[in-house]
């Protein structure tokens, strides 16, 4: 299989992302004998396009030289991501047999967290002294190492300390009076981003700014280092997945080709938590037996109202999670919010209970029926986006992720609260009307 592998790969001249594709499909064993059959420079680029999981059993296969290899072919940041999938032994073996300078560049980007942004960061920018003349600041460029001009977007101003003070456009550094001081032109109003800011700050910063970059400085308000869009682009992709996997009750960072063994541990306790809340539902329905056993139409009605009324709350629970993700919805939000969700349940919740009413009562021939089921139809749309607009909230107020299973919890909420207000209504009609 490795064979064929080899063959495809040159006959399609893959690039690095399909080649990954590629190595997901092979066992490791394999997908090991295809990547050392690689340059150094080929094999670090498919590395770092390969899911983690694949990516850890990988290393864990290769030698620390060979690992090193790998590394020293990738910039800092992309270097930094490989190396912090290592175990610690082995993580020291390998920066061991690097250069010094490759080193200390990845050792100092492995001491943030990987989801910050001095985690992101590329130490590869261009930068020019506020008090140097536009044409001491261009020769300070010429000179500036081939490796530190890639993807030039921004020239970032600093001062004699190296602190952020700045930034100039290169068509404003060319084409102004050379003996005029870099401190005259630069922009000082920049927009930055701190090395302990997360990826959802990064994110909300690079959308909100439009930038292709944004700089980033430590606690000194020195520069340090360069979030680009790219890297901002991977990192919102990242945080859409866990989000929309957390909302779920999964792991966050479970793949298509993650091992079967692997996500049965990360499904298995959250399918443990919906089991117990769906147990509570149950014993909800289970203390109207006799209300149901007397009126056997119930059971028809029972899911249609748990599952529209669970669709309403998820819908609300999903613009709520996009806006908490993107800084739309800040502190003190919560009450025009819920207000806007609340207008929307009780207009969606006349119309649907119209519907079912007129439904329940051409299909079963009971006016009762009909106007007992297009009340809880009503009352369950604002049970729904209640539950969709305070369970987030309410993990947030907990300092808990709010996309953190959150449609468990909606969902739960919707079938309990919806259970008792449609056979709560049943039970009363029951009593009121003789049925």
């Amino acid at each position: 299989m490795a064979n064929d592998f080899t063959r495809q790969r040159s006959a399609a001249e893959a690039l690095p992302a399909d080649l990954a594709d590629g190595l997901e499909r092979l066992r490791p064993e394999a997908a090991h004998a295809v990547l050392s059959q690689m340059t150094a420079a080929e094999a670090a680029q498919v590395l770092i396009e390969l899911e983690v999981e694949r990516a850890t059993r990988l290393l864990e296969r290769s030698s620390p030289d060979q690992i090193a290899a790998w590394v020293e072919a990738l910039a800092p940041n992309a270097a930094a991501d490989l190396v912090a999938r290592l175990a610690p032994e082995r993580r020291r073996e390998v920066l061991a047999g690097l250069p010094l300078a490759v080193a200390s560049a990845v050792s100092a980007l492995l001491r943030h967290p990987p989801d910050s942004a001095g985690g992101i960061m590329d130490d590869r920018f261009l930068s020019v002294r506020a008090e140097q003349t536009l044409a001491e600041g261009l020769d300070r460029l010429r000179t500036s190492p081939p490796r530190k001009s890639a993807d030039v977007a921004y020239i970032y101003v600093t001062d004699e300390a190296g602190r952020l003070v700045g930034v100039v456009g290169v068509r404003d550094l060319l084409f102004a009076a050379p003996d005029r001081r870099v401190h005259e032109i630069m922009d000082p109003q920049v927009h930055h981003l701190r090395v302990t800011d997360d990826q959802e700050a990064i994110t909300r910063q690079i959308e909100r700014y439009r930038y292709s970059a944004l700089p980033v400085v430590d606690a000194r308000q020195r520069l340090v280092g360069v979030v680009r869009i790219t890297d901002a682009l991977r990192v919102a992709e990242a945080e859409a997945t866990e989000d929309m996997q957390l909302m779920v009750g999964m792991s966050g960072e479970e793949q298509v080709h993650t091992r079967w063994s692997a996500a049965i541990g990360k499904r298995l306790p959250w399918l443990g938590v919906n089991l117990g809340a769906a147990l509570l539902a149950a014993t909800v329905v289970s203390r109207f037996e006799d209300t149901i056993g007397r009126w056997t139409a119930l059971v028809v009605f029972l899911p249609l109202i748990s599952a529209v009324a669970g669709n309403a709350g998820v819908q609300a629970l999903t613009v709520i999670i996009r806006g908490l993700a993107l800084g739309d919805v800040v502190r003190g939000d919560a009450a025009r919010v819920l207000r806007k969700e609340l207008a929307i349940g009780l207009v969606n919740g006349v119309g649907l209970g119209l519907a079912l009413g007129l439904i329940g009562y051409l299909w079963k021939g009971s006016l009762v029926l009909g106007i007992v089921a297009g009340a809880a139809m009503g009352l369950n749309q604002v049970v729904g986006v209640l539950s969709g607009v305070l369970v987030p909230f309410g993990l947030r107020y907990c300092k808990i992720d709010p996309a953190m299973a959150s449609s468990i919890f909606v969902t739960t909420l919707t079938d309990i609260l919806g259970f008792l207000v449609f056979l709560g209504l049943a039970a009363f009609a029951l009593r009121a009307f003789g049925l």
